[in-house]
């Protein structure tokens, strides 16, 4: 091997290292429910921003305990003397989570509603971009004391990729307004934000 040869396969390694990892990025699909959570009158979230760096896109909490979009296990347990009624008490303080999924993307994709909901308005396969701004703990009261909702649609259930989006991507999704309307029936795929 030649200097001219072994230049250039060092010089090969040498930028595919120092390339950004976006690309290691996996473009697998994953069905999942969508719920809808209006994070302009939330008071935090646990990535900070309210919003998505890029504002074409949505902000949405990944589950934790959904199996392929969690970001890891939040703190906390399920104390149900904390509920009032479908509520959390007022001076309730909700679990601590990882920073490690805040500002992933994903494209979701909607297939139709979730659950035994009646049909939504649709306009076909509709997609949107949302970025994680934060995290939906199945140990949070604001989930768990919600008793009549079934446990896969307020991120309780480590069998469904839960995400909570923005009130706002649902009329791009449906073509209707959101109106405490019906969860979605989604399909989500990391990409690059």
């Amino acid at each position: 091997m030649g200097f001219q040869s072994i230049w250039v396969v060092f010089s090969f390694i040498a930028y595919a290292s120092s390339r950004p990892q976006s690309s290691s990025v996996s473009y697998q699909q994953f069905t999942a429910v969508a719920t809808f959570n209006n994070y302009a009158t939330q008071g935090n979230t646990v990535c900070g921003p309210k919003a998505p760096s890029n504002p074409l896109y949505f902000g949405a909490a990944a589950g934790d305990l959904s199996a392929n979009i969690s970001g890891g296990r939040c703190s906390g347990s399920i104390d149900m003397s904390v509920c009032q009624g479908q509520s959390p008490a007022p001076s309730y303080q909700g679990p601590s989570c990882p920073k490690s999924n805040c500002g992933l993307c994903y494209q979701v994709t909607n297939i139709g509603p979730y659950g035994n909901t009646a049909p939504t308005p649709s306009t076909g396969s509709a997609s949107i971009v949302v970025q994680i701004i934060d995290s939906c703990p199945a140990s949070s009261a604001f989930n768990f004391c919600k008793s009549d909702v079934p446990a896969d649609e307020r991120c309780g259930s480590s069998a469904t990729n839960s995400l909570d989006i923005d009130i706002g991507a649902y009329q791009a999704l449906t073509g209707a307004a959101w109106n405490n309307s019906p969860n979605l029936h989604v399909m989500i795929q990391p990409v690059v934000c």
